[in-house]
This record gives C-alpha cells, structure tokens and sequence, in this order.
C-alpha cells in the first residue's frame, strides 16, 4: 500500500509538470467516458432495471387491444394466470381551479392494480368491487397530482373532485414511483362507473389488457392456452371475434421493444466515440515516454526492474484515466440533461433517467479500465530501455521506431473507427433527409391546433354536441384572419380510429368486412387543411344532421375498392350499423400521411360529426389557419370557445408543423445523436493523425535538415511529410470502409428510403475523412518546411 502511495505522489507530480499533456489527456478520455456515461444512464434507466411493480417478470401483455367483455371471458377461462387487468386513458375535465383543466385519466378495470402489485400510499386502490355498473364515482390520485393541485394535503381523503360534470371521491392516492405502464394517468376512475356504454360492446376494443403469469407458469404454456381460448371465443362470437389471434408479450418487451433497438445501436456508437478516445490517450502516452526516455535509462541503470518501471507509468495512465472519468461524469450530468430536453416522445421511462449508484459504477469501472488497458502497451514499450545503447547514443531513444510503428497502427484503427462512425451518421442524415421531402398532403403552415373534448355530463346527446360545435366554429371564424375546421383525428397525432367497412352490392359473411380509417369533420376543413379535392364536391352546411348521409373518401380507399370505376355516387356503410344506413359518396381527396411521413395511408372515409350517429365521440380537434403566426390567435380562439363554453378545457394548444415534427422526433432523436458522436470522432481522429505527423516530423529534423542542405526544396519535404500521413489514413480508409460495411445494416430499421451501404454516403464519408487527414497532415508538414538546416544540424 505504501509503495502504490508513492506510486501515486510521483505520478501526480510528473503529471503537474506537463500541465498541457493532462489537460489534453484528461479532455480527451472525458468525452469519451462522458459520452458513455451519459447514454448508459438511459440503457440502464430504460433497459437494464426492473420494472417498478411486482415480481415484474411475471407480467405478460396481449399485444392488441381488447374489449370489456372479452377481457371478462378471458378471467372466467384462463387457468394460466393469476390476475388480470385492464386500462385505457381518457381525458377528464378538472373544473374545480381558476380555469379549466384537462387531466389524464386512467380508466381501468377491477384488477388493474392488483395484476401490478401495486399499493397506495394513502388510502386504498380501486378493486372489483368499486368497478361495477352503477357504482361510486370514487378515484385514486397520482402521486404528481396530489402534490401539484393539492399540495400533498395529508386530509385529502374523502374529498370530492369535480371531473366532466361529475363529483368523484378520492379513496387513495399512489406513491411517486408507481407509473401506469403505458400512459401518463394523473388519477384513476372505475371503467364500469366512468364508461359503462364502451364497456358493454364485445367489438369495441379499447383496453390494454395486463396479466400475471401463476407461479411456475411459463409464457409458451399461457400462449398454448391462449390459442385454444381465441378458438373458444371465434365460435362463441363469429361476428365480433371471427379473426380473433392474440399475441402474449412480456410486459418489458411491449415498455421498451420499440427503443431497444436505436439505443443499443447509439450505445454501441458511443463505444466506438469510447474506443477512438482511447486509443488517443495511448497515442499520447506513447508520446509521452519518448520525452522520458533517458529518466526510465537512469532509473533501470540504478537498478530498478521492468516491472516496477511499467507499474509506475500504468499508475500515472490509471490516474490520468480517472481524472478524466471525473470530468466525464460532469460532462454527463450536463449530457443526461441535454438528452431528456431531446427524448422523443415515446421514449419510455423517462422518470427512471439519472445518474445512479449502478452508473457512477459503470463510470468509475470504464476509467479504471481504461488506464489499465490502454495504459499498458505504451508501459510496456516506454520500459523496454537498453541502458548501454541508450548511453552510447548520446540519449536518442533505442525504441523509437516501435514507438512510431505502434503509433501508427493505432492511428490507423482511430481513423477506420471514426470512418464507420461518420458513415453510420451519414446514413441517418440522409434518411432524415429523405423523410423530410416527403409530401404530407396538407400544407401545415400558418395552421393552429388545439384539442377539444366536450364532458359527457353536459353533451351527453349527439344535438347538444352540433350545437356546441357549430357555435364555437361561427366564433373563431368570426375571428379577423382566421379560418377554422374540426376533425376528430388529426393527422399526425397518433390518433386513429377504424372501423369494419363495408359497399353496396358485396356479399361478405359477417367478420369479414375490410377496416377502414374513419375521422369526423366539421367546417371547411379539406379547404383549412388545404388537402386537394380530386373528385366530386366538398360538405357544405346542407350536409346535416336530416339530410342524407353522405360521405369523401381519400384516393388510397378509392384505389382499394373501386378499381377502374368512379367512386363518386356508390353506397357505403359501416359494417355494424344498420343495414339501411347508406351513406353516398360525394367527393375524393388526395392522401393525408396520418400515421407517419414514412407510413403508408390508409383507405379513409371522412363523414360530418352531425351525421356520425356516434354520441360518444365528443371529442375532437380545432384546426386554423391564420393570417400570421399561428401562436398569436391562441388566446383569442380560447376566448371565442370559453364565450361558448366557459368550463371546457382547451389543451394541446400546438402548430401543425410543431406536430409534423414530433412525428419524427425519434428519428431526429437518433440522428442527432449518432452526428454529435461522429462529429467528436472526426475530431479525435484529426488530432491523433496530426500528432503522429507532428511526431514524426520532430523526429526527423535531423534528416530533413540534411536533405534541406543537399538541396532538398520545400515541396519534396511537404510531400514526403504528407505522404507518410496520407498512407496511414489511406489505410485507416480501407479498413473503416470494410467495417462500416459489415456493421451499418444493423442501421437498417433505423433508416428511410437509403440502402445501409449507400455508395454515395460512403463515398463522400472517405472524402471528408481524407480532407481532415490531409489537413491534418498539411499542418506539420508546413513547419517541417521551415527548417533551417544549419540550426538542424547543430541542434544535432
């Protein structure tokens, strides 16, 4: 121990007497151990720790969405499964404020929180024997709730909460650490109390369904089982279940199964960021022990042994390597910041990102590592002295050209890294490029959403709804500049909704009608949304709630169901309805990219909200287009619905393009992220080339001062410098080039419309790597043609 302090003491104080060699070795390892601690907090966070609820590795998820009844069927079968549960979100007024809320409710089933293993922190959490048709209105808190319009009051319980027109009663409220797994629920209400109309239709489905395996239960054995149930229900419900399969997923692949892939590809990426920093600390240290040669000839001539040499330079390496993992975690706490701020919205788990115990650990272990790795072949080559040929030299160093060979052969594995990192980079650039030229069929400037949904409590009936709607249109509409619509669904969104579809004249059994996407306007909206009409003619005011049901129809269902035929006139309906509710079609529009800019549409049947005949889709979106910035009508569009309805909440207040582009946030998510990475590796990789080049050009003053004297011109000096750099990036080229094309199809499903070894994105990647090498060079290169031969020589 005492000999390792001393170890230390000396490190530290040859380390102090090269202030700009630690700096630079310490910057150096802390971007790459930065960089790695920050994305590793969001694997471990996202990945790697349990799930918060009990014995997580038992719960399974059916991978659609299911019905109230179905979900009942399957309690009363099921011999695989200890608890089940269901939940769906739905937003509830909150009109107990200043003004107006929206909260995000958590409609769930008598089994939601026991199937989770969950328990309140105050109070009780809803069971059975709250769901139950004609049952309390009682709710339980989220622990964010309960702090944020509450005050974390200790008497909240008993307490009545005015939600859409109704007084619940708190029974419970939830610790911080119990999430929803897949919503973000503010406050949880009974499904039998809150919604009984969803809940009695076996084909409405609409609950994510949780369940937990029976101990010793395996996942195959409930899947074995599952399929002789869906066989059960498709005979017992060929109407509604006729094509019945589920799927049973652990609930931690259905949590993180869609971020698994993109974050192990963007840790990986930092690994190499890692890996390239590395290699430019033991490039430093090599340089390091050329300039120490004649102390470690003095200290083996003294008698010290090789392996003591070795130990005392791979303490300084190890030192220097956790100074920099220091440094790095700062650089971290900034980065884990930074890439929360950034987080696509789907990203899961996000609560659980920080900087732990688990990923100091990692930190703290990747710096030891490092020092200890990286440190040990410049150790071992700084340590092979030969005292009486080092002595008779006049103290040029015997192993300088091991030195320079092995500071090659790493400059050349930094570049081939930083080539398969630009390359993977540059892939992604392109992809997002690509996206974004895609066509959205609407032109989302100068357009203003904002998010409507009428309580049931107060619309209960489809008039009262029509009423509402018209009134708030007339409103804004009044408004100077602005021209305002409603949908139900807005593109974009991540709202959808279909329904079994079915045309005049086919003869289909029951179950197996087509699906199509169906969304509710109101307004001119194809005009607001400026999405084309190709056919046909537009809704007007006579398409109301008495006249003739009539529908549009987008140019994807066209293509679909009416082959070489016009649309225009032919007779619809929903597959449900009654079999003389006919809606004629009036017009076709040109495809709109709901789901994604890199989804296809779907076929798509629009129809009046006053002609839906569905009561329960109160809800709904206000499109405008303005005259200006969209942001500067918010407030007088809220003024024109509060005068209409002064306790409806107005939320989601958003442009159409900020929508656009939380479409694809992950993929800028991805791309920005692999960039930042590349970025620092084309610069670690100049620096590392740069410094052999400078290397060598100091080692070889002697001889270019001798080919300067015998007539040498500065030309031949450059060339030769910059030949000798030139080929070891030619060669790091050739490798990287091999690499990333082995590795980028692992890119593949992070890509859009670009092959993942696209030659172009290949090509230009070398160019751009050769021109940093080339400038890289061209620096040492410069002053090694300012040598003044007679100084040379005489230094010599």
């Amino acid at each position: 121990m005492q000999t390792l302090w001393q170890d230390l003491r000396y490190g530290a104080r040859m380390l102090l007497k090269q202030p700009g060699f630690m700096l630079i070795a310490v910057l150096t390892l802390a971007l790459g151990i930065g960089a790695n601690t920050a994305i590793f907090s969001v694997v471990n966070a996202v990945l790697l720790k349990p799930l918060p609820y009990q014995a997580p590795e038992q719960l399974v998820v059916i991978s659609n969405t299911q019905s109230a009844l179905e979900l009942a069927d399957l309690q009363a079968w099921s011999r695989s499964f200890a608890e089940m549960g269901g939940a769906t979100q739905q937003m509830l007024d909150y009109t107990g404020g200043s003004e107006p809320l929206q909260l995000h409710g958590g409609v769930v089933t008598g089994g939601f929180f026991s199937v989770l293993g969950a328990n309140a922190a105050l109070g009780r959490t809803l069971d059975y024997n709250d769901d139950k048709r004609g049952g309390a209105l009682v709710t339980v808190l989220s622990h964010g709730l309960w702090q944020k319009l509450f005050n974390r009051d200790p008497q909240i319980l008993g307490k009545t909460l005015p939600l859409s027109g109704q007084s619940y009663t708190v029974v419970g409220v939830m610790p911080a650490s119990f999430k929803s797994p897949r919503d973000e629920a503010e406050l949880w209400v009974p499904l039998q109390v809150a919604n009984p109309l969803a809940a009695s239709f076996r084909g409405v489905h609409f609950l994510r369904v949780y369940l937990r395996l029976k101990p010793g239960a395996t996942i195959e054995q409930a899947t074995n089982e599952q399929r002789q149930l869906d066989q059960r229900m498709r005979e017992a419900n060929p109407g509604e279940s006729k094509n019945r399969q589920t799927v049973l997923i652990p609930l931690r692949e259905r949590m993180v199964g869609a971020a698994k892939s993109a974050l192990w590809i963007l840790f990986g990426a930092v690994g190499l960021v890692l890996l390239i920093a590395c290699v430019n600390f033991a490039n430093l240290l090599l340089a390091r022990g050329a300039t120490r040669e004649q102390e470690l000839v003095v200290r083996v001539a003294l008698g010290a042994s090789r392996w003591r040499l070795t130990r005392q330079m791979l303490t300084e390496s190890v030192l220097l390597a956790c100074l920099g993992g220091a440094v790095g975690l700062v650089l971290a706490w900034w980065g884990v910041d930074l890439l929360v701020s950034l987080k696509p919205e789907n990203l899961p788990r996000l609560e659980a990102i920080k900087l732990d115990t688990g990923v100091l650990v990692f930190a703290s272990a990747v710096s030891v590592i490092t020092g200890l790795v990286f440190g040990l072949a410049p150790a071992w080559v700084a340590t092979r002295v030969n005292v009486s040929g080092s002595l008779k030299e006049g103290g040029r160093g015997t192993v300088g050209r091991v030195r320079q060979r092995l500071r090659s052969a790493l400059v050349v594995i930094e570049l081939a890294l930083g080539l398969i990192l630009l390359v993977g980079a540059g892939l992604l650039i392109k992809s997002f490029w690509q996206l974004r030229q895609i066509q959205p069929g609407l032109n989302p400037n100068n357009l203003l959403t904002l998010r409507l949904e009428l309580p049931e409590s107060g619309y209960k009936e489809i008039p009262k709804q029509v009423q509402f709607r018209r009134a708030m249109l007339d409103g804004v509409n009044s408004l100077p500049g602005v021209q305002a619509a409603l949908i139900s669904e807005l593109p974009l969104s991540g709202e959808w909704l279909n329904h079994d579809f079915t045309r005049e004249g086919w003869t289909l059994p029951l179950g197996d009608e087509p699906n199509v996407e169906t969304r509710s306007v109101m307004g001119d909206y194809f005009r607001t949304m400026q999405i084309p009409l190709r056919a046909g003619r537009d809704f007007t005011p006579q398409d109301k709630e008495n006249a003739p049901s009539v529908g549009i129809v987008n140019q994807t269902l066209v293509d679909r169901f009416f082959k070489d035929e016009s649309p225009l006139g032919k007779r619809v309906r929903w597959a449900r309805d009654a079999p003389d509710a006919w809606m004629t079609i009036i017009g076709v529009v040109g495809d709109v990219k709901h789901f994604g800019l890199d989804m296809p549409e779907e076929p798509t049947l629009y129809t009046p909200y006053a002609q839906t005949g569905a009561a329960w889709k109160r809800y709904g979106t206000l499109v405008a287009r303005t005259q200006g910035e969209p942001t500067a009508f918010a407030a007088a569009m809220k003024k024109q619905i509060w005068q209409v309805d002064p306790q409806l909440p107005v939320t989601r207040v958003q442009t159409m393009s900020e929508v656009m582009a939380l479409s694809f946030a992950e993929r800028r998510f991805n791309m920005l992220l692999l960039g930042i990475f590349a970025a620092v590796a084309l610069v670690l990789a100049g620096i590392g080339i740069y410094g052999v080049t400078a290397h060598a050009v100091t080692q070889r003053t002697h001889e270019i001062g001798i080919r300067m004297a015998l007539g040498a011109q500065s030309g031949d000096v450059l060339k030769l410098i910059v030949r000798q750099g030139l080929t070891l990036a030619l060669l790091g080229i050739a490798v990287g080039l091999a690499g990333a094309y082995a590795l980028t199809h692992v890119l593949k499903t992070l890509l859009f419309a670009v092959s993942p070894t696209d030659p172009l994105t290949f090509l230009s990647i070398s160019l751009l790597l050769m021109a940093v090498a080339l400038l890289a060079c061209w620096i040492p290169a410069r002053r090694a043609t300012k040598v003044d031969p007679m100084i040379a020589l005489r230094c010599e």
